[in-house]
């Protein structure tokens, strides 16, 4: 009995963040009462806008580096490289690629830099990565609002102020660019929904198949819960679909990006093949114990560089991502809250400092996006001003990371 207490003892101790904001998320969803067609559709377009920001964050972690605040640099890169594009009048999706080909190189280069100083303050890689991350803002600052016109010249005239020194704030990507990708391929949640749970039981079955081939004597198939869990999601979906007209025009006035949903795809891939790859394999060595991957020859440096590197090269392509859909950006500081939203909505989901996983970047994102639909609307029904509800969700973001903080500092000291 004591045992099974400690247990669960432990697994609240240990998803106390996780466990804190899903509450808050329930309680502040019944309080706003929104119609779940409106609900919906908002958790999907923050999902799909924001979920490369935060699977940005794991390969650091791996590594023993904690939560990169630098991914800063990484936005910036991609402001960069849409600036480029607008200034040489590259619109449409193609504006899109050449802003995102532009900010490769140039978040590889902050990547490398930012690699090199973490090696250099090594413990201390969080709040150097914050403080990074302020540094560059005024870099950034210096170079687009005082040497863009006399130093940098602008083709785009509508880049500039008036008095023909810095750029223009907020700048608007084209007609053309704004939801470039997203429109590229929309499909209504309900045939997308249909169409994943349907690969999901191909996928699982076809693997079985493999499976008993492999295997010599009598197949188990008792022990494959996860395909028949799947195929009855598929048709529980179809009855709810068939029987239920609230249902389905709930999901069907929600849209979803297919070609974006692609790229966060590839992205969660990417991360899975890495982590099984020999790069990947010493990543999570040196996350584990930085002195013992050295005694095994691994280069630790080298490996933690290139961890930060992948890591400012997907924050860039998230940020690209970010900004094409909502089709323009404050020029001086849409960066500015990328790693503390991006972080806190990873911690919300699971995470810890030392550990996270894709599925914790998701249900973070689920969790954290939710409670900033809906913290205003709550606000407004319970205090009769909307502003208690932002002054909350802000409150709430900084919380979480604290939270995180203490308790890694308490295992620490147990742990010792």
């Amino acid at each position: 009995m004591n045992t099974n207490k400690t247990k669960i003892m432990s697994l609240i101790s240990n998803n106390l963040v996780l466990i804190l904001f899903s509450v808050i998320c329930i309680a502040e969803v019944i309080l706003a009462k929104q119609t779940a067609a409106y609900l919906v559709g908002e958790i999907v377009t923050r999902l799909f806008r924001n979920s490369i920001l935060i699977l940005s964050l794991l390969i650091p972690v791996w590594a023993g580096m904690g939560l990169n605040f630098s991914i800063v640099l990484g936005a910036m890169a991609a402001e960069i490289g849409l600036i480029f594009a607008k200034n040489f009048f590259i619109t449409g999706v193609l504006g899109i690629f050449v802003s995102f080909g532009i900010s490769i190189p140039l978040a590889i280069l902050f990547g490398y830099l930012t690699g090199r100083l973490f090696n250099l303050t090594k413990g201390q890689e969080m709040i150097t990565g914050m403080i990074l991350g302020f540094f560059a803002k005024g870099l950034f600052d210096l170079v687009f609002m005082f040497l863009c016109g006399p130093v940098i010249p602008i083709k785009n005239k509508t880049l500039l102020l008036t008095n023909g020194i810095g750029l223009t704030t907020p700048i608007s990507l084209d007609v053309s660019s704004k939801s470039a990708i997203n429109n590229i391929w929309l499909m209504p949640l309900n045939e997308f929904i249909l169409i994943a749970i349907i690969l999901v039981d191909i996928y699982l079955l076809v693997r079985i198949i493999l499976a008993k081939k492999k295997v010599l004597g009598k197949f188990e198939w008792q022990k494959q819960g996860l395909f028949f869990f799947s195929l009855a999601v598929t048709v529980l979906y179809f009855l709810f679909l068939a029987f239920s007209r609230k249902f389905f025009m709930v999901l069907n006035f929600t849209d979803i990006p297919v070609v974006t949903g692609l790229i966060i795809l590839a992205v969660c891939l990417y991360i899975t093949y890495f982590s099984k790859t020999k790069i990947g394999s010493d990543i999570n060595a040196v996350g584990q114990n930085r002195y013992v991957a050295a005694s095994m020859g691994i280069n630790v440096d080298k490996i933690r560089i290139k961890a930060v590197v992948i890591s400012t090269v997907l924050a860039a392509l998230g940020q690209i991502i970010f900004i094409q859909e909502i089709g323009n950006f404050a020029t001086y500081n849409a960066h500015e809250n990328v790693g503390t939203f991006a972080i806190a909505a990873l911690l919300v989901g699971g995470a810890s400092i030392n550990k996270a996983t894709i599925r914790q970047a998701f249900l973070g994102a689920l969790l954290f996006h939710t409670m900033f639909i809906i913290s205003p609307i709550a606000g407004m029904k319970l205090f009769g001003n909307a502003q208690m509800g932002e002054y909350f969700r802000v409150f709430a973001c900084y919380a979480v990371i604290t939270i995180a903080l203490v308790m890694h500092s308490v295992s620490n000291k147990k742990a010792s």
